[in-house]
Order: C-alpha cells, then sequence, then structure tokens
C-alpha cells in the first residue's frame, strides 16, 4: 500500500509525502507504484530545477521507500499550479485503485 500524505498549513498545502510500496503488481511491473512515483519525482524536479525553490526540503529514501517534499507557506502561491497538479493527480490514482494508494490529510492550524 502507497500511503499518500498532503500536509497542510490551514488551508495551504505546504507538503507531499509517499511512503510504501502499491502492491498493486510485482516489482518492476507495478504501473500503480510507477504512476505514484512519477508524479512524486515530478514533484522533486519542479520545485528543484523548475521552480528553483531553495527553501523547500526533499527527503527521499529508496530503502523504505518513501518521497517527502515541503515547503515555506510563503512560497505556495509560486508553486501552486504544480503542487494542486501532483496532487489532485495523485487522488485520482487513489480513487481508481483504493486498495493500494490511500490518501491522507495532516493539517497544522496557525495560532
Amino acid at each position: 500500500m502507497v500511503e499518500v500524505t498532503l500536509f497542510f498549513q490551514g488551508k495551504n498545502l505546504v507538503g507531499i509525502q509517499s511512503r510504501g510500496h502499491a502492491g498493486f503488481a510485482q516489482s518492476g511491473s507495478d504501473v500503480v507504484c510507477a504512476a505514484v512515483s512519477a508524479l512524486m519525482q515530478s514533484l522533486v524536479y519542479g520545485i528543484s530545477e523548475v521552480a528553483k525553490l531553495k527553501s523547500a526540503s526533499i527527503h527521499v529514501n529508496p530503502r523504505v521507500p518513501v518521497i517527502r517534499v515541503n515547503w515555506p507557506e510563503i512560497e505556495c502561491e509560486k508553486i501552486s499550479l504544480l503542487t494542486q497538479t501532483i496532487s489532485q493527480s495523485l487522488k485520482i490514482i487513489a480513487r481508481d485503485n483504493s486498495k493500494h494508494v490511500k490518501i491522507y490529510s495532516e493539517v497544522n492550524n496557525p495560532s
């Protein structure tokens, strides 16, 4: 099961994490896992190389596997098209493959 967590600060999306394997098919043939991985890698590339967001935090551990990307709330507007596209695409994959991908949300409300 791939667990995707969307992190929010109030209403602003400030991070996305994917963790685990989908288990849709054997390793190397798992199209669901490949789709999630491709989206997460696109997020990493888009934030680091296209938007050149130096304030973002990117953590990758292929042994777990986990990819986590966080960015400051102040940068949300700058990268909104990218982050909304990735998060909505992940939600569609989870909707169509609910036995293999789950979406969770964590909200930190500003004090």
